[in-house]
């Protein structure tokens, strides 16, 4: 997916945000306040909070920090300001910590400070982020490896983003133009749908879902909704208030102890919560008991059910591996730093639920084959899994097919199963995947880029549009105004 943004302050003065929402924009990330002039709110940020709402834009919000924070003390202090400013607003976005104004040879300090910051924030309920430059700030002004627990806001003002780590929103423009906005103002493209991840989790405003309570998990028919129902219900286990002894206690009550160690509440304890998951849903058959990532790693294989591709298109209930010290470059097979569970799979999107993130039990989303990500565990369920949606009672074969091609429905043997769970037929479901894929690749038309042609005007020579045919061309077309001549691109 991508979504076109902006985001905006003070600065861009009145805004008609109705004409904006007319001018295609789908989300705006609002300006909130600051501490590089003294402690501020942004002049304009209840009119553009309103503004933004009234016209069903989904909005985040960011808060500009000034040269001074560089400690752990002063992120912290610049966070509880932040919330102040943010109380009793619903956003959907994202609220994120825009470094900029700190010196770079404070680089140190201000690693400390975005993490005390960030710490803060989730704490507080919300979904937080960090907003910088792809070079002068996640590479010259912040330690980013010490960053990638928080979702990434990148600027980089060209024709693509080079930066290498997860990120979910690209500002790639400073001299936008957008109708109800007077003069110039930063656009960005949106990769993740954060408003489904914030809404459901229950984050920045929004009451979390039914199922995200703390209750224990509820008696299903799947064993991966089992796991993924007792992930949900330690959501909000944190260091901090010793709620997470829970899940350390579940883990060491289960005998024999792996290698005989009894995890300590001051460990570690990433892969005590997955370990601890499958102790409290019966499932250490399938699920190996342990307390240290690459052990469990060994175990996984020794089991044969380990994945060693960070490409792989997950399932809900997978257990996938983290690197931090990955490179980027090939497939990651370096030592495995942290861990979590699957919890739903979106297009391309992964939703992740980890024990010990930021110190508390937390999600986490990044895209299929991201840079970090080590590989997977994939337990043998037993024949059937979550369903992505409640299936109504009567879908077509061709809707539950489309579903299949939307990525809804999973792989192999787990799409067979799933789909038998659900009383469909897989054998006339899969025949029509069959019969769409192979239209979809006979139908196909290209067309060679030529000199002078803008992506709108191909667009309207095929009676399409700009978005479809970006959406057609993913690793080719990253900037819809900017396309090189001799390109073959797919326009239907």
């Amino acid at each position: 997916m991508m979504n076109k943004g902006i985001d905006v302050s003070h600065w861009q003065g009145n805004i008609d945000w109705n004409k904006v929402k007319k001018a295609g924009i789908e989300f705006a990330i609002i300006k909130a306040g600051g501490s590089d002039a003294g402690f501020y709110t942004d002049s304009k940020w209840e009119a553009n909070y309103k503004g933004a709402k009234a016209a069903g834009i989904p909005i985040g919000a960011y808060y500009f920090v000034g040269k001074d924070c560089v400690t752990a003390a002063a992120g912290k202090a610049d966070a509880e300001r932040f919330l102040k400013i943010l109380k009793g607003k619903q956003l959907e976005y994202p609220v994120y910590m825009d470094n900029e104004a700190q010196p770079a040879s404070a680089k140190v300090g201000i690693t400390e400070a975005t993490i005390a910051f960030c710490e803060t924030m989730e704490s507080a309920g919300y979904f937080v982020g960090i907003y910088g430059s792809a070079v002068s700030g996640f590479k010259e002004r912040m330690d980013d490896t010490k960053l990638t627990p928080y979702a990434h806001w990148v600027a980089q003002y060209a024709s693509k983003c080079s930066y290498k780590g997860n990120y979910g929103i690209w500002q790639y423009s400073s001299k936008g133009s957008v109708d109800g906005i007077s003069g110039n103002v930063d656009l960005d493209y949106g990769y993740v749908d954060y408003p489904a991840i914030i809404k459901s989790g229950g984050f920045n405003g929004y009451t979390k879902d039914a199922f995200d309570d703390n209750t224990p998990a509820p008696a299903t028919n799947s064993q991966r909704d089992q796991i993924i129902a007792q992930a949900r219900a330690w959501l909000g286990k944190k260091e901090s208030d010793g709620s997470h002894r829970e899940i350390i206690d579940v883990y060491n009550s289960h005998k024999p102890l792996a290698r005989g160690y009894a995890v300590k509440y001051t460990d570690a304890w990433c892969a005590t919560f997955v370990s601890a998951l499958a102790i409290k849903c019966d499932l250490t058959d399938i699920i190996p008991n342990e307390c240290g990532c690459g052990q469990m790693v060994t175990l996984f294989q020794k089991l044969g059910e380990w994945v060693e591709n960070d490409a792989y298109l997950p399932s809900p209930g997978d257990v996938i591996f983290y690197d931090w010290q990955d490179s980027g470059s090939g497939d990651n097979t370096g030592w495995p730093d942290h861990v979590g569970i699957v919890e739903a799979v979106s297009g391309k999107t992964l939703t992740i639920i980890e024990g010990n993130k930021s110190d508390s039990v937390s999600r986490r989303s990044l895209q299929v084959d991201g840079k970090n990500i080590r590989g997977y565990g994939v337990p043998k369920y037993n024949t059937g899994s979550v369903t992505p949606d409640p299936v109504a009672p009567g879908k077509t074969v061709d809707e539950i097919a489309k579903e299949v091609l939307d990525g809804k429905w999973g792989n192999g043997t787990d799409r067979k199963n799933r789909l038998t769970a659900a009383r469909y037929d897989y054998s006339a479901v899969q025949a029509k995947v069959n019969a769409l894929v192979k239209a979809k690749s006979e139908s196909a038309v290209f067309y060679t880029v030529k000199s002078g042609d803008t992506l709108s005007s191909i667009a309207q020579k095929y009676d399409t549009s700009v978005s479809a045919i970006q959406k057609l061309n993913p690793t080719l077309i990253k900037n819809v105004n900017l396309i090189l001549t001799g390109w073959k691109i797919r326009v239907k």
